[in-house]
Parts: C-alpha cells; structure tokens; sequence
C-alpha cells in the first residue's frame, strides 16, 4: 500500500502551481454557427448528460447535439456523420461519451475522429483516449502507482490456485477493470464465498480482475475536474443492505468541502491522465487517509448537480470554447 507522505503532498503541491487555470469565458471571439457534437452509442446513452448540454449551449446561444458513433463514415482524410462533413468550420469541439462495444469499433472510430479532427476541433480528453483507448481500472492502477498517488493495496492474478494460496483479510473487494458504474464490485466474506466466486468464473478472465482491501466505511467522494481544476465534490453514502454508494445504485448524495490535500490529489490524477474532465473517486479509511478508487473520464453528473447545485454542463461547454 502506498502511504501518502509529507514528500508527496510537497511534489503534489509543485504539480498543483503549476495548472493552468480556467478563464472566464469571452463569446465575442466565439464563433456562434458552430455545433458542439456529443457522440453516443444510443438516442437515449447518456440522456440527462446529454440534454443538459444542449440546454446550456442553447442558452448561450448556439447548438449543441447528439449524434451517434453508427453513423460515422470516413472518406479518406474526411469525417462524415451521415451525410454531413464534420470540420473546423462548422463545429467547435466533440465530447464522446462510452463507446464500448465487444468489437472496439467504435473505440478505433472515437480514436480515428480525433486522429483526424484532433488538430483543428477541440475534443474532450482526446489525449487520454489516445494514450489509453480502453481506460479500465487496470490502466489506471499503473498510471497511480508511477506517479505517487495514494491506492489501496491492490492485488492482481491469473491462476485461481495463485488466488486461494494468498493469505486474505476477510472481508475483500473484488472488482472487474472495466467498472461497469460499481455493478461489478464484489464484497467477499469469507472462504467459502472466494472458493464459490472463482468456481463461476472462467480462468481465462481472471487476469482482468483487481483485488482489494475492504476499508468499512460506506461512503467515498466524487470529485469533478474540468480544465485540470477541481470545480467541487460530492459525499456518496450506500443505503441499506448496499455496501456501493454510487448514485446510480441508490446512493445518497450531498454536497462535500474537499480538503486541499485531496484537491491536490484529484487534479494530479486527471493531470496524469490526460484528462480535460473527469470524476476522480476517493475512499478514506478510519484515520482520514484518503486513497483514489478511480478515475471516470465520461462520468454522469446528474448526482453531482443536484448535491452541489454546481452547473457541470456549462462548464464542460466552457473547457471546449473557452
């Protein structure tokens, strides 16, 4: 596990001066016939996400709209949707939501869009989808542990007999590296649920699973940065039987005042990775120290506004035109 000491917090400090700060934003430069695209998977992926940026930019003044990734079509050095160029001139930045499919179609299009566009037309996170194209918990873990940001001690294998020769601390997390909203978290109690839980998987995808220490709190922060600043946090609280706290599994949600040592910590991940926006994950144990869950850099944000009050849409649309 790695601790985070007093030499961290100063080189995290350095890292923190050195962000760029988010201006005001000045339509006059704006050109206002320009659309920003969403890319989704479906008309209804993403809904609240989506429509909310289209009221902001409608209220600013010019279009924002979905369009999904089926209806990509590349024509040598040119991007189409249907029947329509996508280019400088008509189109100010894209913002893709997932584009996961069990082909990675539309992954190598997202990567293709930016590969082309990228130079021209502001895409959100483009240097992270490029470095990373699948951005799973696995990824993640190398990009925290090389640049000195507090995990959980983390444990990763790819025999079954490798899992049950280790000596565990019951209760343990097990969780998929592609996250799928905390749905694939598993809390495991004891023997004889590790044994029952390794006989329903197949060995071959063991490899793609992490394993944790469980710290007994039921709650963690969901911090957003956009334009590496941190704009605010959230408290997530697991209700009931729920040992999750995310918003989209019933958690409850109410606004946090995030210490400068954790702002610091979530402006250094979404610096390390790439990342314009994203939501940055923090769980603490029984003493307060803060470790990073994970990083999600297409996070909904419909919790986060109704805890905060704090108009994530517009300042997505900001960090494209500003």
């Amino acid at each position: 596990m790695i601790k985070f000491s007093h030499h961290i917090f100063l080189s995290l400090m350095n890292l923190r001066c050195r962000f760029k700060v988010t201006k005001k934003h000045d339509f006059k430069n704006f050109d206002q016939n320009k659309s920003i695209l969403i890319f989704t998977m479906s008309e209804s992926q993403s809904w609240y996400e989506v429509k909310r940026v289209i009221k902001e930019a409608e209220k600013m003044g010019f279009e924002a709209r979905r369009v999904l990734y089926k209806d990509l079509i590349f024509r040598e050095n040119k991007v189409f949707v249907g029947s329509r160029e996508i280019n400088e001139t008509n189109t100010a930045g894209i913002i893709f939501r997932v584009a996961g499919t069990k082909s990675g179609k539309y992954i190598e299009a997202r990567n293709l869009v930016i590969k082309l566009l990228g130079d021209k037309i502001k895409c959100v996170n483009e240097q992270s989808y490029l470095q990373w194209p699948r951005m799973g918990k696995i990824p993640q873990l190398g990009v925290f542990l090389k640049n000195n940001i507090p995990v959980i001690s983390t444990k990763i294998f790819y025999k079954k007999d490798d899992v049950l020769k280790e000596k565990w601390e019951f209760p343990m997390i097990a969780k998929d590296s592609m996250g799928f909203q905390g749905k694939s978290v598993c809390k495991i109690d004891n023997q004889e649920e590790l044994i029952k839980f390794l006989d329903e998987m197949d060995e071959i995808d063991l490899g793609m699973w992490l394993w944790q220490k469980y710290l007994p709190l039921d709650w963690d922060l969901r911090v957003i940065v956009i334009g590496g600043v941190v704009i605010g946090a959230m408290k997530r609280t697991a209700v009931g039987d729920e040992f999750r706290s995310n918003f989209s599994l019933g958690g409850q949600v109410e606004k946090w005042d995030l210490s400068k040592s954790d702002k610091i910590i979530a402006e250094n991940v979404a610096k390390s990775c790439g990342l314009d926006y994203c939501g940055v994950d923090i769980m603490k144990n029984n003493k307060g120290d803060s470790y990073i869950l994970e990083v999600n850099r297409q996070c909904q944000f419909r919790g986060f506004e109704k805890a905060t009050g704090i108009n994530v849409a517009k300042q997505i649309i900001n960090c494209i035109i500003c």
